[in-house]
């Protein structure tokens, strides 16, 4: 019997109706689905959509160029070029081109060939000079590849400026480029980029977010770019020739406080990072520089006079359990006499005259024991302990420049006060700032009376004959008049061979202009005196600085010829 294998039409119409319905089902789906993805989750698509073609990027600011007070540019920028790769736009036909890429960019790339991909968006190479990537550049880039321009700080005096500048790059941050940060990194700003259908290129979106960035504030510093050479070079000079450990030394204008120059050698640690800035970190004995502080106090409280004599004849006096000697027998010095042959027993027979509290007073008026304040990161305050901490020969030691520990731009603001008429003045080294196209010179510190200006008189004159006569005759400078003091401290802790030789010393000595403080640590066994090794240190920085400005031989004001601002006018009484 034969099987029927037509359908009814009964049977084919219903299938026909099932799929119609499935069909028609199908379609609602879609529609609504489509309903859904255009009008009710229209906005989060295209947000989505938004973010898989567009992305911000930041733009760079400007870093805030440095000058110094002439307008020579200390610290500036310089354009450098950035490759990086955005791997989903580069075929793998070009993946080799990417490796060659890297190789031609070697010593600035910062992947090795072959690539080993590790995100979407990877860093081939930065700080390529413009030229050099204006090159590669035009020689043509594997898909994918993208650059941009960006800045590397660039120092014009290398080292010699970087104990003030320190150094400023993306990963790290010294010295004065760490302290003023906040002025000089400026504010980023962004934009909003599109992925253009050519892999490789990047639209901007006009209607995007976009913010400006705000270049970093340019600043004018105190330091003047000669003088800060000649500083370095001759405390290069001098460490080397004694084998001493390091040198320090000041230049400071002590009618303002302004610094011109402030150096400090070795520049560098081993590692190749700055090493100390012996200026204003770390610290050490003072030696007979810190008899200023002994002299000034007793002319200042009328205990002695100029002509007033002490009785240094058996060269050493009794203190406590302690002997303290003197070089050489001298007999009867008068208080001149004293200072200028650098007289341990004359001072501390002068230091008996005060009383423990008096003495630690006007350590604390010449601002020992506390921070200058000055606009460098790490600054030591030194060591001065209070009276109640004192032994039966402390005050004497402490006349001697001893149980006191101190950095050079201490002693420098120290005799500055000698300098300027007896003003204790804040060392400063920002003299103004950049405000759109004109310069805002910042405000003066507050300074604070250390002494008399009649006692500043006597003492520049009596520290004048240290120069002509005494201790500190290798200090002269022929043609102008130097009043300083020699210091040789004996560095008891590290042995009886170490010593630290010092010199601070001004001119004009009638009206001084600049104050130069040098101090050496750790020289050789022969350069151990202040008079060996700093006094000619000082001698040589500032003969080659008079040769620069020979008006400040005998000007009534600093001069500053050329500067884009005057030097600040005196702030105490000269």
């Amino acid at each position: 019997m034969q099987r029927r294998t037509e359908l009814s039409v009964s049977r084919r119409r219903g299938r026909i109706r099932l799929l119609v319905c499935l069909v028609l089902f199908a379609f609602g789906v879609i529609v609504i689905r489509l309903f859904r993805i255009q009008v009710v989750e229209h906005a989060s698509y295209l947000e989505l959509a938004d973010r898989q073609h567009t992305h911000t990027t930041i733009v760079d600011p400007r870093r805030g160029r440095i000058f110094d007070r002439n307008g020579y540019l200390l610290a500036g920028n310089k354009p450098m070029v950035t490759f990086e790769v955005y791997w989903p736009a580069t075929p793998a036909s070009q993946r080799s081109l990417v490796d060659t890429l890297v190789t031609r960019l070697s010593g600035f790339a910062t992947a090795s060939s072959p690539v080993e991909e590790f995100s979407a968006n990877q860093i081939l190479a930065r700080n390529v000079p413009l030229a050099r990537a204006m090159q590669v550049i035009d020689s043509g880039l594997p898909l994918g590849v993208n650059w941009r321009v960006s800045s590397a700080r660039t120092y014009t005096l290398g080292d010699e400026g970087a104990v003030v500048l320190g150094r400023w790059s993306p990963d790290f941050c010294e010295g004065l480029e760490m302290t003023m940060n906040h002025l000089l990194k400026g504010e980023p700003g962004q934009k909003t980029v599109e992925r253009s259908a050519f892999p490789g290129l990047q639209l901007p979106v006009l209607d995007g977010d976009r913010q400006m960035p705000r270049d970093g504030t340019d600043l004018m510093l105190t330091i003047d770019a000669r003088f800060q050479s000649v500083v370095q070079e001759e405390l290069h000079r001098a460490v080397e020739l004694s084998g001493a450990v390091w040198g320090a030394a000041v230049i400071i204008d002590p009618a303002s406080g302004e610094v011109l120059a402030m150096g400090s050698y070795p520049v560098r640690s081993e590692n190749g990072c700055l090493a100390m800035n012996h200026c204003v970190s770390g610290y050490h004995e003072p030696g007979s520089t810190f008899k200023i502080v002994t002299l000034a106090a007793c002319l200042e409280e009328g205990l002695v006079q100029p002509s007033d004599t002490f009785d240094c004849s058996r060269g050493q006096i009794a203190v406590a359990d302690r002997i303290i000697s003197d070089c050489h027998r001298f007999g009867l010095l008068s208080v001149a006499d004293i200072v200028a042959y650098s007289s341990n027993v004359g001072i501390v027979r002068m230091v008996s005259l005060l009383d423990d509290t008096l003495m630690y007073h006007y350590c604390r008026r010449f601002g020992f024991g506390t921070r200058t304040g000055i606009e460098l990161p790490s600054e030591s305050e030194g060591i001065l302990r209070r009276p109640e901490q004192w032994s039966g020969i402390s005050l004497a030691s402490l006349a001697i420049g001893q149980e006191v520990a101190v950095t050079p731009i201490q002693l420098a603001c120290a005799f500055s006060a000698v300098a300027n008429g007896g003003m204790l003045m804040r060392p400063r080294l920002i003299l103004a700032s950049r405000d759109e196209d004109s310069w805002r010179r910042w405000a003066d510190l507050p300074a604070a009376r250390a002494i008399d200006a009649s006692t500043a008189a006597l003492i520049r004159d009596i520290r004048a004959l240290s120069v002509e006569t005494g201790t500190g005759t290798t200090a002269a400078v022929p043609g102008v008049s130097i009043a300083g003091k020699t210091g040789t401290a004996e560095r008891l802790a590290q042995g009886d061979d170490e010593y630290l030789s010092a010199f601070v010393g001004m001119f004009p000595a009638d009206r001084p202009e600049l104050v130069i403080a040098v101090v050496i640590d750790g020289p050789d066994y022969e350069y151990r005196f202040g008079s060996a090794l700093a006094a000619p240190t000082f001698a040589s920085i500032s003969r080659q600085v008079l040769s620069i400005e020979p008006a400040l031989a005998m000007s009534e004001e600093t001069v500053c010829p050329g500067g884009m601002l005057a030097s600040a006018s005196g702030a105490g009484d000269r």
